[in-house]
């Protein structure tokens, strides 16, 4: 029998189950809250799918679709004793676009562990026995006072200041964030600024032409440092998660390798910022001095890309693709992501 032939056989009972609304909301990378309302009586700890679910008086309503056609804007209150919910607006930026499910399922279905002696007097204990999810963002917090905290849901459809679809294509720009852990991926070494002035040796697969290393393999390319730095002697780091962080009391020499991690950190949306110092005796902040230090950023082109990614990085005949390509050429395994769609327009004849 299928969960939800299950679920229409125990509504129709002459004594059904109770029904319990479980809560989650999706905190990304800093976990989850998982709790329930306390419905029918319920004010103990709740344990569903071996997941925890505690007991936090809310009140919810709005969640049904209206009739005419309206998507539902859920309100969910929670009591604010103490300040118990204030304290947490600053920190999750008023919880603005998280993600909250609400589960619905038989107090009957729930893990064994939740009864007496850990045995469930119905005997059928099925965790994947509930109703479909519903799942909403936080659009905006409507009420906050002493007593209570109060949310306006919506469904993705409705999130303001976000496109369905949310990622605009181009057929020659790439619309990854650099270094972010969706997408781009990329978390080696310092490879060029935004324009692609390039670090020595810069290219992640330098190549070594006589005796000496070029970025990259650009011959003639633009760089920060002749080849004073052999490849195997800078930012010896695989990761961007290994480098030190800049210290505000350290002094910095050239070549230096230093992370600066964003206040609202997320390896998603707003990654690590990789820096190289230029000069020598340098403790200056790596965010306001550009003469001083150069964010290793990428030009969001198919050079850029190649730069990194690509294992063979220079062109056989010597030549170009294009102006604004100079020398990168395309990997024969080509690039190891989707960041440049085909989207050009064709003719058909």
């Amino acid at each position: 029998m299928s969960n939800t032939e299950k679920n229409i056989k125990t509504l129709f009972e002459l004594d059904p189950s109770a029904i319990i609304c479980l809560y989650r909301i999706n905190l990304r990378e800093k976990g989850q809250y998982l709790f329930h309302a306390g419905e029918n009586g319920y004010k103990n700890k709740l344990v569903f799918n071996n997941q925890e679910y505690d007991f936090f008086p809310i009140k919810v309503d709005g969640f049904e679709t209206p009739g005419d056609g309206r998507l539902p804007r859920p309100k969910m209150t929670f009591t604010n004793h103490q300040g118990v919910i204030s304290l947490r607006l600053n920190y999750f930026d008023d919880f603005i676009n998280y993600k909250v499910t609400r589960i619905k399922t038989f107090v009957k279905y729930l893990d064994a562990i939740n009864f007496p002696h850990g045995v469930n007097p119905h005997a059928e204990p099925d965790p994947d026995a509930a109703f479909g999810e519903d799942v909403f963002f936080v659009n905006e917090k409507t009420k906050e006072d002493d007593n209570i905290v109060e949310f306006e849901l919506v469904s993705l459809l409705e999130l303001e200041n976000a496109n369905v679809p949310a990622r605009t294509i181009y057929s020659n720009n790439c619309p990854w964030n650099y270094r972010g852990a969706i997408g781009c991926g990329y978390n080696g070494k310092p490879i060029s600024d935004a324009k692609n002035k390039r670090f020595v040796p810069s290219g992640y697969h330098p190549v070594k032409i006589g005796d000496k290393f070029l970025p990259g393999g650009a011959v003639g390319a633009d760089v920060y440092f002749e080849d004073e730095f052999q490849s195997e002697e800078f930012a010896k780091t695989e990761s961007d998660d290994s480098y030190q962080d800049w210290i505000i009391t350290e002094t910095y020499q050239k070549g230096d390798v230093v992370k600066v991690v964003p206040y609202d950190h997320d390896s998603d949306l707003n990654p690590i910022d990789i820096y190289v110092c230029l000069n020598n005796q340098v403790r200056s902040n790596p965010i306001h001095d550009s003469e001083n230090w150069a964010l290793d950023d990428c030009d969001r082109t198919l050079c850029g890309c190649r730069l990194r990614f690509s294992d063979q990085s220079v062109d056989a005949g010597g030549g170009s693709r294009s102006s604004n390509e100079g020398s990168c050429v395309e990997s024969r395994d080509g690039l190891p992501f989707g960041g440049f769609p085909g989207v050009d327009p064709y003719e058909f004849k």
